[in-house]
């Protein structure tokens, strides 16, 4: 016997159908009661699928708005006490040199400030504090002779050439005179031309007719004036000396 007809209950379940059992009493579907090979594409168990149009999840087919709080990779955090960094949650000791922003320097050699490095001129005012020591140099003494034994004759005036004292604060004004009775005038000026008296005059001794003064002026120029009225001719000298340096 080849084969084998039974009747099996048809897939709706309404009826039966009739279906061929083969001599191994392997249900004949083509003949060969053999393991057929399928043809077509292979679905998963879990299917990936591309929808045309919005899927269904709750019914609407809307977008849906998403509760609670999205979270990116790296959180910034607000931490409402010390965060723990070695166990202890207390301040802790930094190890290392710390850098302000601008930084004092000691240079064991001069710094390059112009490529030359070397002490450059200051212009404009520079104010110094504290003591500044200063190293002495060397004086010097000028003598000025403005008369020797000049002569004046009575009821005359003479004057000496001008002497340029800008460079000095003060002078010494001396010289002698046979005159006992007549003073000796100081006068200065800016242009040698226009003299002025500086209101500082000179008497000779009483006895010998040496006279001597120290004084102060910014004026550039400084000269002598003496006017003779003792009834005869008159003797004078008079010089001027400067210090410098």
């Amino acid at each position: 016997m080849s084969s084998t007809t039974v009747l099996a209950l048809n897939s709706g379940e309404t009826g039966v159908e009739r279906m061929k059992l083969n001599a191994s009493k392997a249900l004949t579907v083509d003949g060969s009661g053999v393991t057929q090979p399928v043809s077509g594409a292979f679905y998963q168990a879990t299917q990936p699928i591309s929808a045309a149009s919005a899927l269904l999840v709750d019914g609407s087919a809307t977008t849906q708005p998403v509760s609670g709080t999205f979270y990116q990779a790296t959180q910034p955090i607000s931490a409402a006490s010390a965060l723990l960094v070695d166990g202890s949650a207390t301040t802790q000791p930094v190890s290392g040199t710390f850098y302000q922003a601008t930084q004092p320097i000691s240079a064991a050699s001069a710094l390059l400030v112009d490529g030359s490095a070397t002490t450059q001129p200051v212009s404009g005012s520079v104010s110094i504090t504290g003591n500044v020591a200063t190293t002495a140099g060397t004086l010097s003494v000028a003598n000025n002779v403005l008369w020797t034994n000049e002569s004046i004759t009575t009821a005359t005036t003479e004057v000496t050439t001008g002497l340029d004292i800008s460079l000095y604060r003060s002078f010494i004004v001396y010289g002698d005179t046979d005159n006992l009775s007549g003073e000796i005038t100081i006068e200065v000026s800016f242009d040698d031309t226009n003299y002025y008296d500086l209101g500082s005059n000179l008497y000779p001794d009483a006895t010998s007719g040496n006279f001597v003064k120290q004084l102060e002026s910014d004026a550039k120029y400084v000269r002598i004036s003496k006017q003779n009225d003792s009834g005869s001719a008159e003797t004078i000298s008079v010089s001027i000396m400067v210090k410098s340096g």
